[in-house]
C-alpha cells in the first residue's frame, strides 16, 4: 500500500486508483444543444438534493464534446443496468459518431433517450460549477422514469473489480 504524506500532492492516477474501490454506478448522460448530439460515461452522478430535486455529474474540460455540455440548457441521466454494457463502449470511445445507428427519442426537454427499460432523470440545467480540470452540472429533474425490475452495472461489475 502507497501511503502519500502530508504536504505531499496526491496525483490524478493515485486518486482514480483509490476511487476504483469505491462501488458507483455507470450513467450515460445525454443532451442535444442546437442540434448537436452529445453523449459520455459518468459515474461521477449524484442526487443533490431533495428541495428542489437536484442531481449533478462532472463533465472534463478536455472532452471533445465538452462545448455542447457547456452550452446546453438540458440532458438525460440513464442510470445502467447490467444487460446495457454494449452502451458503456459505445459512449465510453473517443472520437465516433456515438448515436450512429442507435435508436433514440427526443425526451421532455429534447435530450437523447437512448435506454427505455433503466431508471432515468431528465434534467433542465440549474447550474454550471467550475471544478479544477472538470466543470459540474447541477440539473433539476422534470422527468423521472422508474422500472419496476432493475439490476444496477456498477464499475465492480463492469471494469471486474
Amino acid at each position: 500500500m502507497t501511503i502519500t504524506s502530508v504536504g505531499q500532492a496526491v496525483t490524478g492516477a493515485e486518486l482514480r486508483r483509490a476511487m476504483g474501490h469505491w462501488a458507483t454506478g455507470i450513467s450515460v448522460i445525454t443532451t442535444q444543444s442546437e442540434g448537436t448530439l452529445a453523449g459520455l460515461v459518468s459515474n461521477s452522478f449524484t442526487s443533490v438534493s431533495l428541495e428542489p430535486a437536484l442531481v449533478s455529474w462532472a463533465v472534463d474540460k478536455r472532452s471533445s464534446s465538452f462545448d455542447v455540455w457547456n452550452t446546453t440548457d438540458n440532458f438525460a441521466v440513464h442510470i445502467l443496468s447490467e444487460s446495457d454494457r454494449e452502451l458503456v463502449q459505445r459512449f465510453v470511445a473517443k472520437g465516433t459518431e456515438k448515436f450512429a445507428g442507435l435508436a433514440w427519442e427526443p425526451g421532455v426537454l429534447g435530450s437523447p433517450i437512448v435506454a427505455a427499460e433503466v431508471p432515468r432523470i431528465e434534467c433542465r440545467l440549474w447550474q454550471r460549477v467550475d471544478a479544477g480540470d472538470h466543470v459540474i452540472l447541477i440539473g433539476e429533474a422534470v422527468s423521472v422514469s422508474d422500472p419496476e425490475s432493475f439490476r444496477p452495472l456498477t464499475n465492480h461489475v463492469y471494469w471486474g473489480k
